[in-house]
């Protein structure tokens, strides 16, 4: 092993209280996977250190390389940052701070998809299995289709670390809208206020009764519900019986966002790259439309031995099915055993980390 490897590997022979804030360090200081928004020095910077439950806010930084140099010297269990710009962002209240304009967050938690089921470990910890992130992907691709297609945004998607998706729109346009504009904009995201007799609209004249068609090019809920039709087959023409089918579409086309936090333009964003101290997954940008849960959403390798607090049936988590009985001890993969210790379902005891 060369000097470059063994300097980004850890052997914990005990696994102390320290000791995940030691490894977050580690990744800190060799990674490149950090991505810092644009206009950097016009963010407001947020971090939860590792031995207090409160945040440290107010932070800016003129260039990434002093971002960086603060990640590795307070490595912190969470990192955000601002979707709004600032004249200073340091300041401590928004009128001093002086906003400037914000881009349009949208997030997706999949604990409130219904085709997501949560699994409740003996009342010590949560999972969220990979069909539950899946799901979640979906919708987030729905939502940068509109985002990109009826208002002409640039996004990013990216994977929260944990249990869900953001997806972050920007258009200079839109930079300066309030509040109640970005409410508008959640609701049409969400589906909420949908009117069928807007979206299909029917004329009538002495003769006949013609109704218009969704079809897949129309822009907005027009073409998602025009996609679904022909992907069901039907005709380029549609009658009262489809009414009922497509109203059937629009309900299973509801995304449940959490509308606040596409209102707020002052909300935080977690930092792409960043570790989230919920899972210490990282929080990974998604490209060319492709998501897969598997343990390449850990930067961490090597085996830990662990202790079960809890028993866990199989589940298919990053990749892999996992089950053992309470009270056992075992060996797991390096990111399966320390998201398995942010939920409290098992103890870290030792072993040997790597950092890719």
């Amino acid at each position: 092993m060369s000097h470059q490897e063994q300097s980004r590997v850890l052997e914990f022979k005990k696994w102390t209280q320290n000791s995940l804030k030691t490894l977050y360090q580690l990744y800190y200081k060799v990674t490149s996977n950090i991505k810092p928004p644009r206009d950097i020095a016009k963010r407001e910077f947020a971090f939860q250190p590792f031995d207090i439950d409160s945040y440290i806010r107010h932070l800016s930084f003129y260039s990434f390389n002093d971002l960086r140099e603060y990640l590795v010297l307070n490595p912190p269990r969470h990192a955000y940052y601002s979707i709004a710009l600032y004249e200073l962002p340091e300041a401590k209240s928004m009128e001093e701070k002086g906003w400037l304009g914000s881009e349009i967050l949208v997030d997706i938690d999949v604990d409130y998809l219904e085709e997501c089921r949560i699994v409740k470990v003996d009342n010590v910890g949560e999972l969220v299995g990979d069909e539950c992130l899946l799901e979640g992907f979906k919708q987030a691709l729905r939502i940068k289709k509109m985002l990109e297609r009826d208002f002409d945004m640039n996004t990013t998607v990216y994977f929260s670390g944990s249990r869900g998706f953001h997806i972050i729109g920007y258009n200079e346009s839109y930079l300066t809208l309030g509040r109640d504009e970005r409410e508008e904009i959640a609701k049409y995201i969400s589906g909420l206020e949908l009117n069928i007799s807007y979206l299909i609209p029917i004329s009538r004249d002495r003769s006949k009764i013609s109704i218009a068609t969704p079809l897949p090019e129309d822009p907005g809920w027009r073409g998602l519900i025009g996609e679904i039709l022909r992907s069901r087959g039907a005709s380029s023409s549609i009658d009262y019986s489809t009414i009922s089918k497509i109203e059937d579409i629009i309900s299973k086309l509801k995304i449940p966002i959490d509308m606040q936090v596409t209102r707020d333009p002052s909300r935080l964003a977690r930092l792409i790259g960043s570790l989230n101290g919920k899972s210490s997954l990282m929080v990974v940008e998604v490209e060319e439309d492709q998501f897969t849960p598997s343990i390449a959403l850990s930067p961490f390798n090597g085996e830990l031995t662990v202790k079960a607090k809890a028993s866990l049936d199989d589940i298919k988590i990053l990749g892999l099915k996992i089950s053992f009985k309470k009270g056992e001890t075992l060996n797991l993969e390096a990111p399966i055993a320390l998201l398995l210790a942010s939920k409290g379902i098992v103890d870290v005891l030792s072993g040997v980390v790597k950092i890719s």
